[in-house]
């Protein structure tokens, strides 16, 4: 498999400061119509805004979004070192890429990551089901998909990979059925943020939704002028990876939601043809806000802060609270099921948040 070729020439400008877009749809809807009833579901992150030097931030910029729904920040230089430690990141074997380093970078950032595996597929109907199945379980799913290299301008030099060029997250998966199936079905609908790589169109930023049963192209047909901006490969092998949480084999870690006034670290373009950058651009401040979801307010929890992710603890989160650079005890007996703290960092910052019982080990 190649290297994903995450940049486009098109990207438009972007403050690192932009408002965010609003964070997706968190719940089932209905739509009814006359003849029809359409569920969907979303997922309560924002879309993020990656960097366009060293072959693109895709993958990084992807599990970054991915960590945030679980509570934690990192930039996305910090996440590609995690997925190729030692390796310069200006080229291109350093990317964070599916079926190749996406899983060691989870483990590093303390997050439970499965892939799709491939090995037994038989057909593309089988991988939507299994991203649609793992995405109404709850997990942040992230794909590989194919570019419309003539749409995005990177025709005829690259004229696109035959597994995937870009890594983008799934923000949202409709049905004609009730959520509670999770079968596929070919009218069934998925949204993906691609990053901010192509934004043009009456999409929301960032989002494009594309049914089950036309979202898969031949490499040919991925790249036909009119076409869709982005597609899946029609055939297996498809790529993929769930992130269903928290590194935590114990299971006492409560949900921790994260958010930024910043949606990215700027657009970084490089330098030179090959928009390389060998440096880490420098930082500007943010301000992140975390959520903390009580299970039951009759009891007392702890959150702890980290600023590293080799500090962070899998278990014994409360015995080993000498890792923490900051800790926040919500007493039991709480007027509100959720507890918000915010704090400042800049953008090249790490931070961590974990939440406990505080009768947890």
């Amino acid at each position: 498999m190649a290297a994903a070729m995450c940049t486009s020439p098109l990207v438009l400008a972007t403050s690192a400061h932009a408002k965010p877009p609003t964070t997706y749809w968190e719940v089932d809807t209905k739509q009814k119509t006359a003849s029809t009833t359409y569920w969907e579901r979303g997922t309560p992150m924002t879309p993020r805004f990656q960097w366009n030097a060293n072959f693109g931030y895709c993958g990084e910029t992807a599990l970054i979004s991915a960590g945030m729904r679980f509570g934690q920040y990192t930039s996305q230089w910090k996440a590609r070192h995690l997925a190729s430690p030692g390796m310069d990141q200006w080229k291109a074997g350093a990317q964070l890429l599916l079926k190749v380093n996406d899983l060691r970078a989870a483990k590093a950032m303390k997050l439970d990551a499965r892939a799709f595996s491939g090995a037994d597929q038989v057909s593309v109907p089988q991988y939507l089901g299994w991203v649609k199945k793992r995405f109404l379980a709850g997990d942040v799913v992230i794909i590989g998909v194919l570019n419309n290299t003539k749409i995005l301008n990177e025709w005829p030099e690259y004229k696109g990979d035959l597994s995937y060029d870009h890594i983008v997250p799934v923000f949202g998966i409709g049905s004609g059925s009730p959520m509670k199936d999770s079968g596929y079905h070919p009218t069934d609908s998925i949204t993906i943020s691609d990053n901010g790589l192509h934004n043009i169109g009456p999409n929301i930023p960032y989002l494009y939704t594309y049914e089950f049963a036309t979202f898969p192209r031949t490499r040919a047909e991925a790249n036909a002028i009119g076409g869709p901006v982005y597609a899946l490969r029609d055939r297996p092998k498809n790529y993929g990876t769930a992130v269903s949480g928290v590194l935590d084999p114990g299971g006492v870690t409560i949900p921790v939601r994260l958010t930024s006034n910043a949606n990215g670290e700027g657009k970084q373009n490089g330098r030179g043809p090959n928009q390389v950058m060998k440096r880490t651009p420098a930082a500007t401040p943010i301000t992140l806000t975390a959520k903390v979801h009580l299970p039951d307010t009759s009891k007392a929890y702890r959150v702890y802060l980290y600023d590293d992710f080799s500090d962070v603890p899998k278990r014994g989160f409360n015995a080993k609270a000498d890792r923490a650079v900051s800790v926040w005890t919500i007493p039991a007996g709480s007027a509100s099921s959720i507890w918000t703290v915010t704090i400042q960092a800049m953008s090249s910052d790490t931070r961590v948040f974990r939440a406990v019982p505080v009768s947890a080990p």
